[in-house]
C-alpha cells in the first residue's frame, strides 16, 4: 500500500472514531435532555416539569441505559399517570404547585426531533 493509501485509510479510521464519538455523545445528551424535560421542564420541549408538593414524584424518575442504544426513563410512583394527564376518573386536577405542570412526558415525546437537534449540536455534529 502506498503512503497516500495508508494516509487515506488512517483518515477514514479517524473519521469513523470521531463520528462514533459524536453519535454516542449526542445519545447521552439526548437522554439528559429527556430527563430534564420531564422532571424540571425544558425550553427545548416546552414541558413544564413535575409539579412539586412533597417532591416524591419529582425525585422518583430514574433513567437507565438498557443497552448501548436504548435508554428508559421511568417512575414507580402510582399516581404519576394522573399528574401527567392532569386528572383522573373523577375529573381534572387543579394545579396548586408554583413550579411544574401537567403533560411533561407527552410534550417531551412530541418534541423528540427538537431534542435530537439540540443534542446533536451540543455533541458537535451538524444537523
Amino acid at each position: 500500500m502506498t503512503a497516500a493509501g495508508k494516509s487515506f485509510k488512517n483518515q477514514l479510521k479517524g473519521f469513523g472514531i470521531t463520528t462514533e464519538t459524536k453519535v454516542r455523545n449526542a445519545f447521552v445528551f439526548a437522554t439528559q435532555e429527556v430527563r430534564e424535560s420531564v422532571v424540571n421542564g425544558s425550553e427545548v420541549t416546552g414541558a413544564p416539569g413535575q409539579p412539586v408538593d412533597t417532591s416524591n414524584l419529582k425525585t422518583s424518575w430514574q433513567g437507565d441505559f438498557l443497552s448501548r442504544t436504548e435508554w428508559e426513563l421511568s417512575t414507580n410512583v402510582a399516581y404519576a399517570i394522573y399528574i401527567e394527564d392532569g386528572g383522573n376518573d373523577l375529573g381534572p386536577f387543579q394545579l396548586r404547585s408554583q413550579v411544574g405542570g401537567f403533560h411533561s412526558v407527552k410534550l417531551t415525546r412530541a418534541n423528540w426531533d427538537r431534542i435530537v437537534e439540540f443534542a446533536a449540536i451540543r455533541a458537535g455534529a451538524k444537523v
